[in-house]
Parts: structure tokens; C-alpha cells; sequence
């Protein structure tokens, strides 16, 4: 809570008071700490698509991560996604990687 007056105090330093007297809302909403392991907030994405089906789900070890915020990912939880949370506005269909191999005395071949 003492956190919630902090901000209040500072938005009122910033923000003029004729303004938050017609938006009281602004100052009633609950502040909420950034999600760390979606770009967006799950549910923006296209309708009945998951994480699971989107190109960016990395598989680390045994837990799943976005490929997007690689930069931050920690070995915690708190980066961890799963692969049934609703997509996010960053989601794209996840597509089969096929790579051709070439040899020299051999015909190419699609490696799966």
C-alpha cells in the first residue's frame, strides 16, 4: 500500500489537478508488477491461439520461454511460459524448419 501512496504523490507532482479531478479512475486503479516472461499481455493475440502454437515458444531444459524477450531470461520461474496461456499480440504460426543438405556425392536431402 505505501507503494500505491508514493505513486499517487508523484502522479499528483506530474499530473495537473484539474485533470485527475475529472479522472478519479486513474488514480483508483490497482498498479500491477510488469509480466516478465510474455512480450504483451496474454490474451491479445489472435482468438484460440496459444503459446504452444506460436514460432516464438523456446523449449530450455524442461520449461518453455519466448524466444522475444531472450535477453531477459533468468534460470527462475519468472520467465517461464506456458505452452497453454493465451497468445499474445507477438504470436506467429509456428512453421516446420527444414534444412536441405547438400554432399558432394550425394543426391540433397531434407533433414526433419
Amino acid at each position: 500500500m505505501g507503494y500505491f501512496v508514493a505513486l499517487v504523490n508523484q502522479l499528483m507532482s506530474i499530473i495537473e489537478q484539474t485533470w485527475l479531478d475529472l479522472h478519479l479512475d486513474a488514480i483508483t486503479q490497482q498498479v500491477s508488477k510488469r509480466d516478465k516472461a510474455h512480450p504483451y499481455q496474454p490474451g491479445t493475440g489472435p482468438k484460440l491461439e496459444t503459446c504452444g502454437t506460436c514460432q516464438k515458444c523456446s523449449a530450455v531444459d524442461y520449461y518453455y520461454k519466448c524466444h522475444v524477450l531472450m535477453k531477459f531470461w533468468t534460470n527462475g520461474p519468472g520467465t517461464d511460459i506456458r505452452k497453454k496461456d493465451l497468445a499474445c499480440r507477438s504470436w506467429e504460426p509456428a512453421t516446420e524448419k527444414l534444412e536441405v543438405v547438400i554432399t558432394r556425392n550425394r543426391a540433397p536431402r531434407i533433414d526433419y
